[in-house]
């Protein structure tokens, strides 16, 4: 079986809608190939359909051994015997496109050219005659010099190549050349592309890809200049200025304050209790003496927890200080625009019943 039948199905629906590919002659259908060898990978014999080979003459036989397959093992022949099978497999039903990825991963195990030639068969099938041409000239360099299908596959080259057109691509950067889906080739240089409408996409590493439209015929040269523009990075560094290590020792000194009025406080609850464990139970004086006890006992709660919440404050504020004197600093009362401002007043608070101190402060 042919590949020219296998992808009837394929081509007859491309065909229903864009007409059929141009081609130098009818094909006709081969003789049917000779069994391959008893353990010999799979061989598809494929006409071109770009030319007319002679209905007498014999299948193409099976390429010499190549040196690859002789040291492969057992199971690397036959995995790419099965790639090969289900390309063949893909192209009966009209899969083209899975063919040649198929037929791709068996010549990559083991590189013989019939692999070529039915990948080249399937582009052409699809179309896409720059890249037929690529497979039938790989073909050519790799096929023993007396293949049958030889002087078959020089002339589908010829007629292909009055398919193309020739993009001559100028660019500031080496890059490489997509056209629509593809790989093309590299610019600076000249791409063979089918004639018809194509997306013609320059990528280069460090520069940004830049894409245009071009529509040309066959043997149309069209010269295309693109310059790519090379890629840059923006970043963006915000420094940020710390907090004035003024704050932190005004917070540091309220709560030592805080804590020696507490102590101090402290100190005169004991005193108070101690004297009025010495005055009688049943007297007045052990009354009072005892309620002042309590509120400075009050007073001292309220000074240590104050300087509980300072240390607590002041600790996160040394965190946020600017230690290395990066901070353009113009004194505690003159913040600058980049110094944000700090005020801290500490003022001791004494009415009857109560004492402590007050903190008033502002950023």
């Amino acid at each position: 079986m042919t590949l020219t039948l296998l992808c009837a199905h394929a081509q007859a629906q491309t065909q229903a809608q864009s007409g059929p590919p141009p081609t130098a002659a009818t094909p006709t259908t081969p003789a049917t190939p000779a069994p391959a060898a008893a353990g010999a990978a799979p061989t598809l014999t494929i006409t071109p359909a770009a030319a007319t080979p002679n209905a007498d003459a014999e299948p193409a036989a099976a390429p010499a051994t190549t040196s690859q397959e002789v040291l492969a093992s057992p199971e690397v022949l036959e995995k790419a015997k099965a790639h090969f099978k289900q390309g063949v497999a893909f192209a009966a039903s009209g899969n083209c496109d899975g063919a040649v990825v198929e037929f791709e991963a068996a010549y990559n195990i083991i590189p013989r050219p019939n692999a070529l030639y039915n990948i080249a068969q399937c582009q052409e099938r699809l179309f896409r005659y720059d890249l037929a041409i690529s497979f039938y000239e790989r073909y050519l360099k790799e096929a023993p010099a007396d293949a049958a299908d030889r002087p078959a596959v020089e002339a589908a080259l010829k007629t292909l190549g009055n398919l193309l057109g020739i993009l001559h691509i100028k660019a500031n950067v080496k890059s490489e050349v997509w056209i629509d889906d593809h790989i093309g080739g590299q610019a600076p240089g000249d791409v063979y592309v089918p004639a018809g409408g194509h997306s013609v996409e320059l990528r280069a590493e460090g520069f940004i890809a830049k894409k245009v439209e071009v529509r040309l015929v066959g043997h149309e040269e069209v010269t295309l200049s693109i310059d790519l523009d090379k890629a840059q990075t923006t970043v963006n560094v915000t420094e940020t200025t710390g907090i004035s290590p003024t704050l932190f020792w005004v917070g540091a000194g309220a709560t030592l304050v805080a804590a020696g009025i507490g102590g101090v406080f402290a100190l005169r609850v004991n005193s108070i209790y101690s004297d009025a464990q010495k005055i009688p139970a049943v007297s007045p004086m052990r009354d009072k003496q005892q309620h002042d006890a309590k509120g400075a006992e009050l007073a001292a709660d309220i000074c240590f927890a104050s300087a509980a919440v300072l240390a607590i404050g002041t600790t996160i504020v040394a965190f946020m200080t600017d230690w290395k004197g990066k901070a353009d600093h113009q004194g505690d009362d003159h913040p600058t625009p980049n110094q944000p401002a700090a005020r801290l007043q500490l003022a001791p608070v004494a009415v009857p019943g109560y004492a402590g101190i007050q903190l008033r402060g502002g950023l």
